[in-house]
């Protein structure tokens, strides 16, 4: 797999050829249908309201003063500029039903139950966190972002551990599967989508054997993520094998914006001795294996050491919140090795299951002590005002900031933001670049001081609505090799100038403002 993907890189001027590798009837059937029943039960809500709206003038009157209220409740909220914004002038352009639609979208109400099973679980957990390493000799910038880590979702720093880092979803994936081969113990997957096709059947065909040595496997995947991707038949024979296997947040024909709340997590975890995270999902089209938007450029970090540890409990807590069966821990840490590497790593994960955006506000302390180089590679550029406020003032201040995003879009709505928010940076300095048709897929921010690879886009999603996972070096040979990846990416790419941005176009500046009223929710 590997080797193909060294020939691809080295030919990216290639057509954007898309193929279709797998055909579920039954997912294509059942996404009409959810949709449909979704459509008929928000068309008689609404039409309800507005029959009673007719009979009963008072309503208007409520309704009035409820969307008012809504308002100002709005502003009181810890959400940024942009998401008060857009929710304030839907509330008040559809103030008969807006305030119903807004509380009924609210993570603090809808999620108020699952928040509460999460803290009780993660009190009872607590005793098998680590503590945190002393900090004491180590560099300012460093020191700053391991303390906002440990302090806001209580993710130790460590020393002693081993990295290696993948340019390739190729070349990550034909490690997790050496790997997997000499699992022992147990294997742990977490995944926003998993897909039938030639990886998942590499995959599966090592964890079916394994299963049979008696190694514990257990795998959580995403049901909209993974939506007419992964059929039916393939998980009856991956629990009729002995792996077991749970959807996280079902995909189910109400019509409830918590389904919007979603696992984006890419976690392995083997033996607990060795981890995987990054942005490749289990599928074809992160190897490029199957073609969907040209080539696929992705990015992913391996670990070896006690840091693994953070993801094993962050799997098995997930894993007790939906399977509800409750876990011995004690005998699935502490699995791991030292290593001799005075580097710092934190292993971190992100969800609606902490009150702080972990994500973005590690994203913005990296970015913020960054004195002379700033790297981000990511699909999707929807940050709030303070990323775009913050790279704007370190371009200005003399800091290298660069930019790599794809040249292909995979949700055309999602791209012409991504491309306008990144264009309106140009002016101020900051070097624009898309990789030749190709769609970057990787989520890497690096700085002249550490680095942060995962899951995390440079997203609202990301930042607010999902679930994700990701790891904190400053790892010297990771920090080359990071800066390595990216230098040969920009050799693939065209850089955008103010001559040549898309938002010259009229056309494009008139699309992308209507679909940046609802950036927020992308």
């Amino acid at each position: 797999m590997a080797k193909t993907q060294t020939k691809i890189a080295k030919n990216l001027q290639l057509d954007v050829v898309k193929i279709r590798t797998e055909f579920n009837g039954f997912g294509i059937l059942k996404n009409i249908i959810v949709i449909s029943l979704i459509a008929l039960q928000f068309i008689f809500l609404t039409l309800s309201y507005l029959y009673l709206f007719n009979f009963f003038r008072w309503l208007a009157i409520f309704s009035f003063i409820m969307s008012l209220s809504t308002c100002i409740y709005v502003l009181s909220t810890n959400k940024n500029g942009q998401v008060k914004g857009t929710w304030i002038l839907f509330l008040l352009l559809c103030f008969t039903f807006g305030y119903i639609i807004y509380f009924m979208s609210n993570e603090r109400f809808l999620f108020k139950n699952s928040r509460k099973k999460y803290s009780e679980l993660y009190s009872k957990t607590n005793e098998f966190k680590s503590n945190q390493l002393d900090l004491s000799n180590i560099k300012n910038e460093i020191k700053t972002d391991c303390n906002y880590l440990y302090s806001a979702g209580t993710f130790p720093a460590y020393k002693n551990c081993n990295l290696k880092y993948f340019s390739s979803g190729a070349t990550l994936f034909d490690d997790i599967l050496e790997e997997m081969q000499k699992a022992t113990d147990f294997i742990f997957i977490e995944y926003f989508i998993v897909s039938n096709g030639v990886l998942l059947d590499r995959m599966l065909q090592i964890l079916k054997e394994k299963s049979k040595q008696g190694v514990d496997i257990r795998i959580i995947y995403d049901d909209m993520g993974s939506h007419g991707t992964l059929k039916r038949k393939t998980k009856k024979q991956i629990i009729k094998s002995g792996i077991k296997l749970h959807a996280y947040n079902k995909l189910v024909p109400v019509f409830n914006i918590a389904l919007n709340f979603r696992d984006h997590r890419k976690i392995v975890v083997i033996d607990g001795k060795v981890a995987f995270t990054g942005g490749a999902n289990l599928a074809d089209e992160y190897t490029n294996e199957k073609r969907m938007h040209g080539y696929w450029k992705d990015t992913g970090i391996k670990l070896k050491g006690l840091c693994v540890d953070t993801f094993t409990l962050a799997f098995l807590r997930q894993w007790e919140f939906i399977n509800k069966k409750q876990i011995n821990y004690s005998n699935l840490l502490n699995k791991s090795l030292n290593y001799n590497n005075n580097s710092i790593v934190v292993p971190f994960v992100d969800g609606l299951d902490y009150t702080a955006s972990i994500g973005k506000d590690a994203y913005i302390n990296l970015i913020s002590n960054a004195k002379e180089k700033i790297y981000i590679m990511t699909p999707y550029f929807i940050p709030d005002d303070s990323i775009i406020e913050l790279l704007k003032n370190k371009a200005q201040s003399g800091v290298d900031v660069c930019l790599i995003l794809p040249d292909v879009a995979d949700k055309k709505f999602v791209y012409y933001v991504t491309r306008d928010n990144a264009e309106r940076l140009i002016p101020f300095g900051i070097k624009v670049y898309t990789m030749t048709h190709s769609f970057v897929h990787s989520k890497v921010c690096l700085t002249e001081n550490a680095a942060i690879v995962g899951s995390i886009n440079f997203d609202q999603r990301s930042f607010y609505q999902q679930f994700e996972s990701a790891v904190y070096t400053n790892d010297n040979q990771i920090l080359l090799d990071v800066e390595s990846d990216f230098n040969n990416t920009i050799k693939a790419c065209k850089q955008i100038t103010i001559k040549n941005q898309k938002r010259n176009k009229l056309k494009n500046k008139l699309i992308a403002g209507i679909f940046r009223i609802l950036s927020p929710f992308m």
